[in-house]
């Protein structure tokens, strides 16, 4: 079974891939961030797919912590505007992710009408 760091790693990769479909999320998966919570993985997978696909660029992983758990990973994600820092907190169950707490400025998000 995989690390919590290395699903976090797959986690940015699939977003980076525009493959979000392929991540091993929980039916009950949950999702907070700057712009609110969602909880349910397809509820999840609908709202984001438009946010993701108008606002990045590419994602470029930084740095992973992590224990048996979680992962926190540090990426940059560039936009159509530059670049924006980001951090999620990954958390996983018998390697299905279960929660993501994502971190990051709205203020640099190039399309606020996609959110």
């Amino acid at each position: 079974m995989k690390a919590p760091s290395d699903i976090a790693r797959q986690w940015i990769e699939c977003w980076g891939n525009a493959d979000p479909a392929t991540l091993p999320l929980a039916d009950d998966f949950t999702h907070t961030s700057p712009l609110g919570r969602i909880e349910g993985r397809q509820a999840y997978l609908d709202m984001v797919r438009p946010l993701a696909a108008a606002n990045v660029a590419s994602l470029h992983v930084e740095d992973i912590v992590g224990d048996d758990e979680r992962a926190c990973i540090r990426y940059r994600m560039d936009t159509p505007n530059g670049p924006v820092a980001c951090c999620d907190w990954v958390s996983v169950r018998d390697g299905i992710i279960t929660e993501v707490q994502s971190y990051y400025d709205t203020r640099l998000l190039p399309k606020p009408d996609t959110y």
